[in-house]
């Protein structure tokens, strides 16, 4: 919650507040409810046809400006830990915000272009889950 309320995200921590949800202990079982909510990818990544870098797909630096400031307070952070939030200071810095755009621009283009290094693919599509039990038994995933 306070993770929540340092982001200015209110809504979001006063629904934590109130949620008579609790921390689901790991177990197997619980592993097992989250995966037949989440299963895994049914195609194999490595047989996916490569794109064609060629394709001519990009973006200005005003669209990834109008990107990330279009994320609403409180956006979950990925795994590394770096929220949204910490993207709009940084980009909004006077001295070295334009380089950091003109660098998080290339770095958009460099992915969509599909020059992406196999190797990073893991934890730039990842995400990190926290189980969440309902009072009906279930789970919810809360990322």
């Amino acid at each position: 919650m306070a993770g929540k309320l340092e982001d200015g995200n209110l809504k979001a921590a006063i629904r934590i507040l109130v949620s008579d949800k609790t921390y689901a202990a790991p177990s197997a079982d619980g592993l097992a409810k989250l995966l037949l909510k989440h299963p895994p990818a049914t195609v194999d990544a490595d047989t996916l046809p490569v794109p064609q870098s060629d394709s001519g797909l990009s973006v200005a630096e005003s669209d990834v400006r109008k990107a990330i400031m279009s994320f609403p307070a409180g956006s979950c952070a990925g795994p590394d830990g770096l929220r949204p939030q910490h993207l709009k200071g940084m980009v909004n810095c006077q001295e070295k915000g334009p380089d950091l755009l003109t660098a998080l621009t290339g770095f958009v283009n460099m992915v969509l272009s599909a020059s992406c290094p196999r190797e990073v693919t893991l934890y730039f599509f990842g995400g990190r889950l926290i189980a969440l039990e309902k009072k009906s038994g279930g789970l919810d995933p809360l990322q």
